[in-house]
């Protein structure tokens, strides 16, 4: 949120900045903040998931989950074309 605002107070209109994981006012921002956000319940059901596993366990080595993310496009992650 500061970077929206500084850049706006800046009058700088050549930042397109992106927040991961959605903010709850990212919307009502000039402009509204594009996001990547999570899925915090799977993220949740995988950490849940291999903890239990671990518990009754499982003595595999430790691995990478990758849970999906989507993006929300809202206008601040496209840059202003150049005056030429």
């Amino acid at each position: 949120m500061g970077t929206v605002l500084g850049t706006a107070r800046a009058g700088r209109r050549d930042v397109a900045p992106v927040s991961f994981d959605d903010l709850p006012f990212a919307e009502v921002l000039e402009p509204a903040v594009t996001a990547v956000a999570q899925d915090p319940v799977a993220i949740g059901t995988a950490a849940a998931g291999i903890a239990l596993a671990r518990l009754d366990g499982d003595h595999s080595r430790a691995r990478t989950v990758t849970v999906p993310t989507r993006l929300i496009p809202r206008g601040s992650g496209e840059l202003p074309p150049h005056d030429r």
